[in-house]
């Protein structure tokens, strides 16, 4: 591996690599998911079998927690939350994520949701793709700053294979893990999880995750105020959601008990609410599947929205291996599913949407509010549905769902959840209060210190556009390439009868290239490092000088003189 290794380093560049990276990293993960859905699939037969007994039925979600937790205690690499995980090796350990977090996290979430423990294989999936990308990455010898990205890529793959839908695996990470929209590394993204999801149908089929029925578009305006409705309750709800669960995390996690108890405790409640309604154990899916063709009441999708809404807490509180989308999921297709029951009582006069639509609708919404993805839970509703007519209903429940959360609480769930694991993670809904600073913020049209001049012109023009307090010349030479040198030196030197076109480095000039004003001030403060000057050209005409940059200007547009700019906020 080490001699491909050094062949492929001296054959193709670092960004070659990565490209073909991605595609290897979406095989690899791909295979790992179907075995990790397998193995799960397995020890959910092999507890259905033996759970003959009620003692049996109870018992079982328990060891399977409490075995779950030995194996993190004994891979501790294999602990925490995958996304979090993820986005600590992007921003704190340059994309390196131990090897062992693989096999670790596959076999605690084998045995914790194999159980029955009510949580999904998503975020762990999104985490074992995260290592696979990791060790390749280091294999195959990447720079530090493609390994930093290299944990997205495998993140993208991990959870569109775990969905078997790449544009949500590409979105979210997008939203949650790289906080923000990274062109340098979206290519790559793409191809991982393209490549996982077709290596994933090759092996499970192209079925989505759900059997949703055909979606009906909005036939009247008046049917928008139902899902205006229910994207508030959305909202509302995932407020109740992640205020309980970050509530239960932190009291459960004041208390300093034996590895495995506590787990074991939550996992004994779990068999004991799983005994009344069995369809809340585990990830769920079968549950949503017939929620959304309708096969639930109102009123039993209500209970089974409480009753899933109190295990899925107390297992993640307890620390019990598993992830909070299929949960999250879970109450969200509840939630609309409930509200498509009602919706005929309580709106008679509006002609209310099928049952299924709502539900899938409720989906986005608690999804969008949880998670505060709502580009996210719009596409996916778009991939599991498979009709645009989901999209325009996900939009509003998604929209209204996300900006109640988060006016009730500000940080979403894996904000909490990073805060409680020690880590301060940057997040695209909660950025710093200043936006970044651009050229044309610090831009100055009619600089008193630069004279500007034309290399064409002759010597008593550029003696005349000389300025007293000019400390230096910025020329513009034929094809648009500017110079800058100083002001007494070009005096002398066109007083001297030398033309401005015959000057040259030696004479003091010094090539600087040009910015334009919408780019960050940062290109300006590196091109100000080689040059006391850097001329600001429009995009349409790089003829057109539109000002100049100085250092000075540059401390102005951040302030550095100002002392109540430099004075630290004691409210900060």
């Amino acid at each position: 591996m080490s001699r491909l290794t050094a062949r492929l380093s001296f054959v193709l560049t670092d960004a070659q690599r990565f490209l073909i990276l991605a595609v290897l990293i979406g095989v690899f993960t791909g295979v790992i998911v179907v075995c990790f859905h397998a193995a799960i699939e397995l020890v959910e037969w092999g507890v259905h079998d033996a759970a003959t007994s009620v003692l049996a039925r109870v018992l079982l979600p328990a060891i399977g927690a409490a075995l779950a937790a030995l194996v993190v205690f004994q891979v501790p690499a294999a602990a925490g939350s995958g996304i979090v995980q993820t986005k600590s090796a992007l921003y704190v350990s340059n994309g390196r994520i131990p090897f062992s977090a693989v096999p670790g996290k596959f076999m605690a979430c084998v045995l914790s949701i194999g159980t029955g423990t009510p949580l999904g294989p998503e975020d762990p999936a999104l985490l074992m793709g995260a290592g696979v990308a990791s060790k390749l990455g280091s294999t195959f010898g990447l720079s530090r700053r493609s390994m930093r990205h290299i944990a997205p890529v495998g993140a993208a793959a991990g959870i569109a294979a775990a969905f078997n839908t790449p544009i949500t695996g590409v979105l979210f990470v997008m939203e949650e893990v790289v906080a923000g929209w990274d062109a340098a590394v979206m290519g790559s993204i793409v191809l991982a999880a393209v490549s996982s999801v077709v290596t994933t149908r090759l092996f499970l089929g192209e079925s989505p995750l759900f059997r949703v029925p055909e979606v009906a578009a909005i036939a009247s305006p008046r049917e928008v105020l139902l899902y205006v409705a229910l994207g508030a309750a959305s909202g509302l709800f995932a407020t109740v959601y992640v205020r309980g669960v970050a509530l239960l995390r932190y009291r459960l996690g004041a208390f300093r008990l034996p590895v495995g108890l506590a787990p074991l405790i939550a996992g004994l409640a779990i068999g004991g609410v799983g005994l009344a309604y069995p369809e809340i154990l585990g990830t769920g899916y079968r549950a949503m599947d017939a929620a959304l063709n309708a096969q639930y009441s109102w009123s039993t999708m209500a209970t089974l929205a409480a009753a899933k809404l109190l295990v899925a807490g107390l297992a993640f509180a307890a620390g019990t291996p598993g992830g909070l989308f299929a949960p999250t999921l879970f109450l969200g297709v509840m939630l609309g599913g409930a509200f498509g029951g009602l919706a005929p009582a309580a709106a008679p006069l509006v002609m209310a949407p099928s049952q299924s639509t709502l539900a899938l609708a409720g989906m986005a919404g608690v999804f969008a509010g949880v998670f505060r993805a709502p580009m996210t839970a719009v596409f996916m509703t778009f991939e599991l549905s498979g009709t645009s007519a989901s999209i325009l209903p996900a939009m509003i429940t998604s929209t209204l769902g996300f900006l109640i959360a988060r006016q009730f609480h500000r940080q979403s769930i894996l904000d909490l959840v990073a805060e409680h694991e020690g880590a301060v993670l940057p997040s695209a809904r909660v950025g710093r209060a200043e936006e970044p600073l651009h050229v044309e913020d610090a831009l100055r049209t009619d600089p008193a210190t630069v004279a500007i001049i034309r290399a064409a012109e002759s010597p008593a023009v550029v003696l005349s556009a000389m300025r007293d307090a000019a400390t230096h010349v910025l020329v513009e030479w034929p094809r648009g390439t500017w110079a800058v040198a100083p002001a007494p030196a070009v005096m002398a030197l066109v007083a001297a009868g030398t033309d401005v076109r015959g000057l040259s480095p030696e004479a003091g000039f010094v090539s600087v290239g040009v910015i334009y004003p919408d780019e960050l001030l940062d290109v300006a403060i590196r091109l100000l490092a080689r040059a006391p000057v850097v001329p600001v050209v429009s995009r349409v005409d790089e003829h057109e000088l539109l000002g100049v940059v100085t250092v000075a200007d540059v401390r102005q547009a951040y302030r550095f003189n100002d002392p109540q700019a430099a004075a630290p906020d004691p409210g900060a």
